[in-house]
């Protein structure tokens, strides 16, 4: 479904935040030398649930250096003795390729070892490999089920996930309400990426009555957690004056935030900010500083504001060359030989000129493209 400026956040993300190692201990629990040494006693007579607690330590390097071999060790001892942590690290690792050589397949294996026996975050971890055809083919029907198992249990990421498929109507007949019902228990939970979900729901009513007040609220408790996305809609809320009194300085101060995270829409607003010198003091060289980061990931609007500033030479040498670049890219798949302001800039250059730019933006494209396409996961430990 389309949404102007709001965009779900993907599953690569909420992969990211869940494919962590499991100690399951608590905060009094936390290890010293003196209660290592006694769970390596515990570890070595057979204790599974001791040999997966000292593969943590290990994989942290808690009291001991940091060992992932042997965390592994540990691990596959665990996971050997059919503990579901020790199961679901062993996934972890072998997702990572730490202490051992990655392994896709093998990992979704041990996942869905633990995911049997209730797990929630490797039922979770399971289904997004199965969503996304990590290690495996696309499934979304089993997807659809592992989150399920997830979010009864009441792990948030899942909630969310079992939510989005239900907006979009993956693996399931759309249902909009349920959408909204799976987005509320993540968000109730302070998950970040749900309460930003709840809040396009919201802001669009979708599966619920619309709500500008609701969705800024939703939006500002995901900004305040350091969501970019969430930090740029609460801006943009402010900047229009939609759901909360208009404010351009703090719309200002969100966008900055966002921008700040390398999100290209904020950097582009942020730089029109400048440009118009509303809500910030005036400042064309910021301007056309923001301008120029998101023109690099790619923002189409960015690209048009830096061509403009090119062609007039405002904050920037004039330059026309680069001012039909930046215009070409922002054009994206519309007809080129239809845009009067690129029109404009190509009768002012040489073909020779012409020519150059088509093969730089020709390049910068692929390049774009490629630097995408290498984009990998990057799971990180938490207790």
């Amino acid at each position: 479904m389309n949404r102007p400026w709001l965009h779900v956040m993907g599953l690569v993300f909420v992969l990211a935040s869940v494919l962590t190692l499991r100690a399951d201990e608590e905060p009094k629990d936390r290890l010293d030398a003196r209660s290592f040494a006694d769970l390596l006693r515990k570890a070595q007579r057979g204790d599974h649930r001791a040999q997966n607690r000292v593969g943590v330590a290990f994989s942290r390097g808690e009291v001991v250096g940091l060992d992932p071999p042997e965390a592994m060790h540990w691990f596959l001892k665990a996971a050997a003795a059919g503990d579901p942590r020790g199961e679901y690290n062993l996934g972890v690792m072998l997702y990572r390729g730490t202490g051992v050589n990655r392994n896709l397949a093998e990992a979704l294996t041990w996942f869905e070892k633990a995911a049997a026996k209730g797990l929630p975050e490797a039922q979770f971890n399971a289904g997004c490999f199965y969503e996304l055809g990590i290690g495996v083919p696309q499934n979304l029907g089993r997807a659809l089920a592992l989150f399920y198992d997830a979010a009864s249990q009441g792990l948030a990421p899942a909630q969310n996930n079992l939510g989005r498929l239900y907006e979009t109507g993956e693996a399931v007949v759309p249902d909009l309400r349920m959408a909204v019902k799976w987005y509320t228990k993540a968000a109730k939970q302070g998950d970040a990426i749900g309460q930003f979900d709840l809040g396009t729901m919201y802001s669009h009513g979708l599966g619920v009555a619309q709500d500008h007040a609701k969705a800024a609220e939703c939006f500002r408790l995901a900004a305040e957690q350091g969501d970019a996305k969430a930090q740029l809609a609460v801006g943009d809320l402010y900047r229009v004056g939609l759901g909360v009194a208009k404010d351009e300085q703090v719309a200002a101060m969100w966008l900055g935030k966002a921008a700040e995270q390398g999100e290209a829409a904020a950097e582009t607003r942020l730089g029109v900010l400048y440009l118009t010198g509303k809500g910030v003091v005036q400042d064309d060289s910021m301007a056309a500083a923001w301008f120029s980061k998101a023109a690099e990931q790619g923002d189409h609007d960015a690209q048009a504001n830096l061509s403009y500033l090119y062609e007039s030479g405002r904050s920037v040498s004039r330059d026309l060359n680069r001012a039909y670049l930046w215009r070409l890219l922002s054009l994206e798949t519309r007809a080129p030989e239809k845009d009067e302001k690129l029109s404009k800039l190509a009768r002012q250059l040489s073909e020779d000129d012409i020519a150059e730019a088509e093969r730089r933006a020709s390049e910068w494209r692929t390049a774009h493209v490629s630097h995408a396409a290498e984009l990998q996961l990057a799971p990180s430990l938490r207790p």
